[in-house]
C-alpha cells in the first residue's frame, strides 16, 4: 500500500468513484423504470466511462423525474 501512503487523495477519489458506480448500478437495476435495453446501455456507460458515467446517469435521472 505504498501508493496509498504517497497519494491518499487520488486513492480516495478512485474509491469514491467506484462507490458511486456501485450505487448507480443498484439504483439502475432495482429502482428505475427504464427498459431492459436502456438499462444495458447505462450499465455500459457506467463501466466504460468511469468519471462521466455516474454523473451523467444521475443528471439524466433527475431531468426525467
Amino acid at each position: 500500500m505504498d501508493l496509498f501512503a504517497r497519494y491518499p487523495f487520488i486513492f480516495l477519489l478512485v474509491a469514491l468513484n467506484y462507490a458511486l458506480v456501485v450505487v448507480s448500478l443498484v439504483h439502475l437495476i432495482f429502482r428505475s423504470h427504464y427498459t431492459v435495453n436502456q438499462r444495458l446501455v447505462w450499465m455500459v456507460v457506467l463501466w466504460l466511462v468511469p468519471v462521466l458515467g455516474p454523473v451523467g446517469y444521475w443528471l439524466f435521472r433527475l431531468r426525467r423525474g
